[in-house]
């Protein structure tokens, strides 16, 4: 979305234009529409993870519906720590923001990310939601700058991903003590990495901790194409 046009139907509608707002694409309208509901955001804004994060589409959060994600965003840009209500029932709420990453509480057991990865052809938004019980584990959705879908830039790690020299030489041990993997992924839209924190070693109970798990990196870091 053009942030001039942006600006021009921002204007148009302020000043009353009823057929201009008719005529205007649906995508604009939208945009200027949750710029005016919400009360913290402004074109300015335009491009931000905040911003991405007020214009998703309602199936891409299916738990936080547009007008509870403009909620959440009034209450964190204006130092209130209030929680809003999820489609579930659940509290939700913004914990961080900056110009190209957010991190939200989406339930009890639920935490999420959103980094804006920019690019010379087109901005990739990250969607990283982590399940924390019982142990956290990530999951990643990619999107194109419409919020449309598409093919993940970088690959999430697999177990031989995670293998310390030796514990490439004692893979099939790996292999047979570990049979999954689970891990934390945190962006930095800064450097365009994703790191991957393991976390598998707290499914198991100390005094049952497989050897396997001192093969293992303690972390991993992907960095995304430009």
């Amino acid at each position: 979305m053009n942030l001039r046009t942006l600006l021009a139907a921002t204007a148009l509608l302020a000043a009353g234009a009823t057929a201009a707002h008719a005529a205007a694409p649906a995508d604009t309208l939208a945009a200027v529409t949750a710029g005016h509901i919400s009360a913290t955001m402004t074109a300015r804004d335009a491009g931000s993870a905040q911003w991405f994060f007020a214009m998703a589409p309602d199936d891409v959060m299916p738990l936080l519906p547009a007008n509870t994600r403009l909620d959440m965003l009034d209450y964190y840009n204006s130092g209130l720590a209030r929680p809003s209500r999820n489609a579930a029932g659940g509290e939700a709420m913004l914990t961080s923001s900056a110009d190209r990453r957010l991190t939200f509480v989406l339930g009890d057991s639920t935490t999420c990310e959103l980094a804006v990865f920019a690019g010379r052809a087109d901005t990739i938004v990250a969607l990283i939601e982590t399940i924390r019980f019982p142990m956290a584990d990530s999951r990643i959705s990619w999107f194109d700058g419409s919020w449309s879908p598409v093919a993940p830039p970088v690959a999430e790690p697999r177990l031989a991903d995670w293998l310390t020299p030796e514990g490439r030489r004692r893979r099939a041990e790996a292999e047979a003590e570990l049979p999954f993997i689970t891990a934390e992924a945190t962006a930095d839209p800064d450097s365009r990495t994703i790191t991957f924190r393991r976390t598998i070693d707290s499914y198991f109970l100390p005094q049952q901790a497989p050897a396997a798990l001192g093969l293992l990196r303690p972390s991993l870091t992907v960095r995304l194409p430009r």
